[in-house]
Order: C-alpha cells, then structure tokens, then sequence
C-alpha cells in the first residue's frame, strides 16, 4: 500500500521535496501541490537537480503545477527536487517502493543466475 508524506511549504521558502541516491533505473516521480488556504493561488518553481558526479547535468526549472513529474535518469547519481512556491502551498508526495521492487528483483535474480553459470563453468 502506497504511503504518502505531505509538507507544508511557506512563501518563497525552497524545500527539497525528493533526495535519491541512485538505484540506476530511469524513474519518474510524482507530487501533487495545493494551496493551504481556500481560494488561494498556486505558483512557483519546480528545480530538478540530477547528477554531477559522473556527467554533468544542467539544472532544470519547471512551473509548479497541481499535478507534476519530474524524470530521473539512469546516470542521476545524486537526485534532488526543490519546490519554491510564490504562495503557501502544501505538496503531497507519493512513498511507494514496492513499484521498484520488481525490476529490482529481476535484475538480481539475472546477476544471481549468470555468477552462479561462471563459478560452475570454471568448476568443471
């Protein structure tokens, strides 16, 4: 079941919403944003801060919108995401690792099998 952390965000303050390490799998990450107070405006920026280890990566801008995506590519060792809103906003972010879970354990099971051909090739 997926669980969801929601932070409260004040006026012009930049909050890191997504920290990665990198699992080296292209990932997209969801959030949504709303204002805190009835009636109020949504407005801001959205700042995609991917790797700079192994190739340098510019940093991206986006609007904030209600409903947002943001792209992690297969090189984004180090992954971040900055809101900073132009009014208080709330952000509603989506924690699910049971989606990644899968492929994770495909490609060990992939990794397990050839090791496990290689030691017993060189055994014989």
């Amino acid at each position: 079941m997926a669980k969801f952390e929601t932070l409260e965000i004040r006026k012009g303050e930049r909050v890191r919403v997504i920290r990665r390490f990198s699992n080296s799998m292209r990932m997209t990450y969801r959030f949504t944003a709303e204002p805190v107070f009835d009636g109020g405006k949504l407005s801001g920026i959205v700042e995609v801060a991917g790797s700079n280890w192994v190739f340098p990566k510019a940093i991206t801008l986006q609007d904030l919108k209600p409903d947002n995506a943001v792209d992690k590519g297969v090189w984004d060792t180090f992954y971040s995401v900055y809101v900073t809103p132009d009014y208080p906003v709330k952000i509603t972010i989506e924690k699910s690792r049971v989606a990644n879970l899968l492929p994770m354990l495909m490609i060990a099971l992939v990794v397990a099998v050839l090791a496990s051909s290689f030691f017993l090739a060189r055994m014989n």
